[in-house]
């Protein structure tokens, strides 16, 4: 496709495929999605680049392709392919700042900060996030001002360190409310609203020991958020599982982990497999238990 004419059309064909990719990775997992989505960029996505194009089509497409790269380092991730996800989102950073698209190079700081909790990197994830907060500045958009500041309370809750997490968690809050459904927001912060930051609050008070909030609102997260991000609800599962279980609520915590088990059992997600895990190594001290007897015997039915 060398010389072949970069449309507008072609970038809107970059931007459905992005969003087809991101609802199969929601719902079944990166597993799902990745390889298909890695052979579509080399075979569709760089040819464009090779291609002729002004400046105006130029940004949009190394902007899409950026996201689609990301995309690629994101369902990498969600299998546990860690090295390989980062060389993914730094080539994602590169096309951002080629595409002088600063608010998408945050949004990939963003997803390696993500990454950093994930691996229980803290540190590097707290000044991810600062460094895609200051970024972006202080005029971007309030649904992405949210974001970035949850993504660091996030960091500080690995860390332990309480107060300047619920300083960032605060300052999230403020930002969501003052978003209003008119505002100008990139298409990629759609899926930060009231359900998701619930979510991170939960996240951060199961970090933080603190077992009645993060139940409090990881119960409101589930409550508002679609059945379509499959994936982000079984992880909202399993901490409210996890908050239940250090509330003394066994029963409970059981159900809700044997139902978030069987859902991963339908996923091809690492992340997925790992939270289960994780509150499978919680169980043990009480694993004489009959609740946690039967937990053991629903799983072990999944094969």
């Amino acid at each position: 496709m060398p010389g072949h004419r970069v449309t507008a059309g072609d970038i809107a064909a970059l931007r459905s495929v992005g969003e087809l990719f991101r609802s199969l990775d929601q719902t079944y997992g990166g597993g799902h999605a990745r390889q298909a989505l890695v052979r579509y960029l080399e075979h569709e996505g760089e040819p464009m680049l090779r291609g002729t194009y002004g400046e105006t089509i130029g940004r949009r497409l190394f902007s899409a392709i950026a996201d689609l790269t990301r995309l690629a380092g994101w369902t990498s991730y969600d299998i546990a392919a860690h090295g390989l996800a980062q060389r993914y989102f730094v080539q994602a950073l590169r096309l951002a700042q080629a595409a002088g698209d600063r608010p998408y190079g945050s949004y990939v700081l963003v997803t390696m900060s993500r990454q950093a909790v994930y691996l229980g990197h803290g540190r590097e994830a707290v000044q991810l996030a600062r460094v895609a907060q200051q970024g972006v500045g202080g005029g971007a958009p309030p649904v992405l001002q949210s974001l970035l500041h949850a993504v660091e309370a996030r960091g500080h809750a690995v860390l332990g360190e309480v107060r300047a997490c619920t300083a960032s968690l605060a300052r999230a809050e403020r930002a969501l409310e003052t978003a209003r459904p008119g505002d100008e927001a990139p298409y990629w912060t759609r899926f930060f609203d009231e359900a998701q930051l619930a979510d991170e609050f939960g996240h951060c008070h199961r970090d933080l020991q603190q077992y009645r909030a993060a139940a409090q609102h990881a119960e409101r997260s589930l409550q508002l958020r679609g059945k379509a991000y499959a994936r982000s609800r079984l992880f909202c599962r399993v901490v409210l599982a996890t908050a239940r279980l250090g509330l003394g609520e066994l029963e409970q915590a059981c159900a809700l982990g044997a139902e978030a088990a069987q859902q991963a059992a339908e996923m091809r997600s690492a992340r997925a497999a790992d939270y289960v895990r994780d509150f499978e190594r919680r169980l043990e001290p009480y694993r004489d238990a009959a609740a946690v007897r039967g937990y053991r015997d629903r799983v072990a039915a999944l094969g």
